[in-house]
């Protein structure tokens, strides 16, 4: 890896929504795997999804989703359900433009970690809260050695 963990920190951080697996595997040129690892109802319409980001068989990003059924469009729940594809990838295959609301973000101290919260929003409406953890440790001091 040519860019350093910080540098490649940033990219993910300022990556457009539904661009964050673009921007990795084209900074780590390596093999990006998005992974739903399980999708729950917590209450009616409420749902969580776990989702892992791999780059070379290290876990790179965790991240929890929370979706209401009653503020997406039916054809949107209904790729979700699948359990299949990503967020961004169900909402730039169906061309919806959302922006990210940044509601936390934490760095650890050496960069190697950092925890953020953020809101996907639709036309003014928030259509998905994530909770993610970028880890970078593993994966910068294996490419660097």
């Amino acid at each position: 890896m040519n860019t350093s963990p910080e540098e490649l920190i940033n990219r993910i951080l300022d990556a457009p929504v539904g661009q964050v697996v673009t921007v990795l595997g084209e900074t780590l040129d390596c093999n990006i795997k998005l992974r739903v690892i399980e999708q729950n109802t917590v209450a009616p319409n409420q749902f969580v999804r776990k989702v892992s980001i791999i780059a070379d068989e290290f876990p790179v990003i965790k991240a929890n989703v929370k979706f209401d059924s009653t503020v997406l469009p039916e054809f949107i729940m209904a790729d979700l359900l699948k359990k299949k594809r990503g967020i961004g990838t169900i909402l730039n295959v169906n061309g919806i433009n959302a922006t990210r609301n940044i509601i936390s973000l934490n760095r650890s101290l050496d960069e190697s970690k950092v925890s953020r919260e953020y809101e996907i929003i639709h036309n003014g409406i928030v259509w998905f809260t994530i909770k993610e953890e970028i880890r970078l440790g593993n994966l910068s001091s294996d490419k660097n050695g």
